[in-house]
């Protein structure tokens, strides 16, 4: 009998045992889920969260998002197409609470990359044909005479208004608001918001190939490869905490006419896409900062990089030339693993010693979540 009692004592302690790991191996598994918002898809992979946790993490992700594209879709019927309707009359127009938080994070952009980054010039945008999902665009790009006319009317950010209860105003009629530059970021930091106030920290966030990594992938970082150009994997990198990978370039959205190519990030100081650089690198510890960043670069260009990164605060950044060259930055070439080491490689002076690894200081982001 004693025997048969420690038979069982044994059995019982085998299926608890077993339960239990299978609980711990339910409780790390992966859980995804995929959003198309902005004719982009964005996922979503969570560690550490069980299955109902997850579900209901993913449910409120999807109304966040849903809700920013009736928020400020540049194209499509939004609450961003009402203020340029309102800017265009010069009359004022009270936005809601994430709008009102995109814009302040736009304004601060364009104080912070010397106008590089330039929200205002939604006219130039849509000049050009950008409004669209449908990429490569073949039509011919516009003529100059229309480019000069639609930069003599000088739209900035500067000339922008934004008051406390999200009314904003301009004296300046021809600012109409592309807020592509920055929305991924914001959106990705939303995520995250949503995420903190649920106890979930361990996520990777991918906006339209852009991201956001929370916390670790089990026991290791997460692992992230940056594409080059060509569409090879140019070097991968390993984030965790809060950081963000964000990437700028020349080669998935375009206009192609006979070989000759446009890119879609536009210069506000020519009104025509910036040339000399085929794609830029960020991380940082705020998503807002690094999106902001990778275009803002694009712009700058190799020979305004330093200058212009320093004034954003960003210490992590590589950037391939047209011509296949690459200039980065020290703390940004002791993260990087290249697939096939560069042939012609430059390193700029140290801009910092890391990249920035800590909370978003976008506030407004965690605000406009939970409101």
């Amino acid at each position: 009998m004693r025997r048969l009692a420690v038979f069982a004592a044994l059995a019982v302690a085998l299926l608890l045992g077993g339960a239990w790991q299978y609980r711990q191996q339910q409780a790390q598994a992966p859980r995804k889920a995929s959003f198309v918002i902005f004719g982009g898809l964005t996922e979503v992979e969570l560690r550490g969260v069980s299955e109902p946790a997850a579900a209901a993490a993913f449910g409120a992700i999807g109304e966040v998002l849903q809700r920013d594209q009736r928020a400020w879709h540049p194209w499509e019927m939004s609450d961003l197409l009402r203020l340029n309707a309102a800017l265009a009359q010069g009359q004022p127009y009270q936005t809601s609470p994430e709008l009102a938080g995109l814009l302040r994070a736009a304004h601060r952009a364009y104080a912070r990359s010397d106008g590089l980054f330039n929200a205002a010039i939604g006219s130039l945008v849509d000049l050009w044909g950008f409004h669209t999902s449908d990429y490569p665009i073949t039509a011919p790009p516009p003529p100059d005479g229309n480019i000069a006319a639609t930069l003599a009317t000088q739209p900035r950010m500067s000339e922008l208004q934004i008051a406390d209860d999200g009314t904003v105003v301009s004296s300046n009629r021809a600012i109409q608001l592309d807020l592509n530059g920055l929305a991924e970021g914001y959106a990705a930091e939303q995520i995250a918001a949503l995420l903190r106030e649920r106890d979930i920290p361990n996520a990777l966030i991918n906006v339209g190939g852009d991201v956001l990594a929370l916390g670790r992938a089990g026991e290791r970082p997460w692992r992230v490869a940056i594409s080059s150009p060509q569409h090879e994997e140019l070097a991968d990198v390993e984030l965790q905490g809060h950081e963000a990978l964000f990437s700028s370039g020349n080669y998935n959205k375009f206009r192609e006419v006979e070989g000759q190519r446009w890119g879609h990030v536009l210069d506000p100081r020519t009104g025509r896409p910036a040339h000399g650089t085929a794609a830029v690198s960020v991380i940082h510890g705020d998503a807002v900062a690094a999106d902001v960043a990778s275009t803002a670069l694009m712009i700058a260009g190799p020979t305004d990089l330093v200058r212009i990164a320093r004034g954003l605060g960003v210490a992590c950044v590589v950037l391939v030339a047209d011509d296949g060259a690459i200039r980065i930055t020290p703390a940004m070439q002791r993260r990087l693993h290249f697939a096939v080491p560069p042939a012609r490689l430059s390193l700029t002076e140290d801009l910092g010693a890391d990249c920035g690894g800590a909370m978003p200081a976008t506030g407004t982001v965690a605000a406009s979540v939970a409101q």
